[in-house]
């Protein structure tokens, strides 16, 4: 028992240094950079440029930061695209695996540290911009927004979804560049494709990724709300039925169970690829 133990106290400090390696390597290289700059950019623009344009930024906090938290799900798959894409495949690119494997450390334990590494940077950053947006909400409004830990539980389990699927992607892929265009095609255009498909024969999608992660933004009342009064406004200048367009609140524990379900899938996948996969 004690041996097994002092095995697992190893693996775990292994796994946390991969981690440590894996984290300073982004941070280091210009896909962080730019990740940072573009959240950056879209908080400043979201927050002044109402201003900017002779408005301003007024309403209860929920309708604050529903101005926000629309794009939550596009960082998030950028944040995926950026470091989750290339840390399986990078390794065989660029040959360093010849030189990891060498040494006395299992794949699991790289595995599971490249995974924490590429869900921690896109977890944080994505909790910074829930920060901002809730602290722009309280300034504007002078109250707190109550759904906010909600949609970011929702964001959160999509971070895990995607960081899945690019990893299953980055397992299967030779080149890094070919991995991220193929995860951001994945999940941003195929997976909307099968569920447009199963939608016109008449299937409920609420399994599908795409419709899971939109959740995100839907488990905030304020946004379905205004979302439901902007359709019914176009509906009405149109002249036609806008009932099945209409935005429903989410059901956030059916949801967040079928994104971790899809990570839970894609990792093991993904795993099982890369502990078989030879140069």
């Amino acid at each position: 028992m004690m041996f097994k133990l002092s095995d697992m106290r190893g693996d775990a400090m292994q796994t946390v240094i991969v981690a440590r390696n894996e984290i300073l390597k982004f941070l280091r290289s210009k896909k962080f950079l730019m990740f940072g700059v573009l959240v950056a950019v879209l908080l400043v623009l979201t927050t002044f440029l109402p201003y900017a344009l002779g408005d301003s930024i007024s309403g209860s906090a929920g309708n604050v930061f529903s101005r926000y938290i629309g794009y939550a799900s596009l960082l998030v798959l950028l944040g995926a695209t950026l470091f989750a894409s290339y840390t399986i495949v990078s390794e065989f690119e660029e040959r360093t695996a010849l030189i990891l494997f060498t040494r006395p450390i299992r794949r699991s334990t790289v595995f599971l540290g490249k995974f924490a590494a590429c869900f921690a940077l896109t977890a944080v950053v994505m909790v910074v911009y829930y920060l901002v947006a809730v602290a722009v909400a309280f300034a504007v409004s002078g109250s707190f927004v109550s759904s906010s830990l909600s949609s970011l539980s929702m964001c959160l389990a999509y971070v895990f979804a995607t960081t899945g699927v690019a990893m299953l992607i980055s397992s299967l892929m030779r080149k890094g560049g070919s991995s991220a265009v193929l995860t951001f095609i994945t999940i941003l255009l195929l997976v909307s494709v099968v569920s447009a498909v199963l939608s016109m024969a008449g299937t409920d999608t609420w399994f599908m990724l795409d419709s899971a992660s939109n959740a995100i933004s839907n488990s905030v009342p304020e946004y379905v709300s205004g979302m439901n009064d902007m359709v019914g406004e176009m509906g009405t200048s149109l002249g036609v039925s806008v009932e099945g367009a209409l935005v429903e609140t989410a059901d956030c524990v059916r949801s967040g169970g079928v994104m971790m379900a899809w990570g839970a899938a894609t990792l093991a996948l993904s795993y099982l690829v890369f502990s078989r996969r030879e140069f």
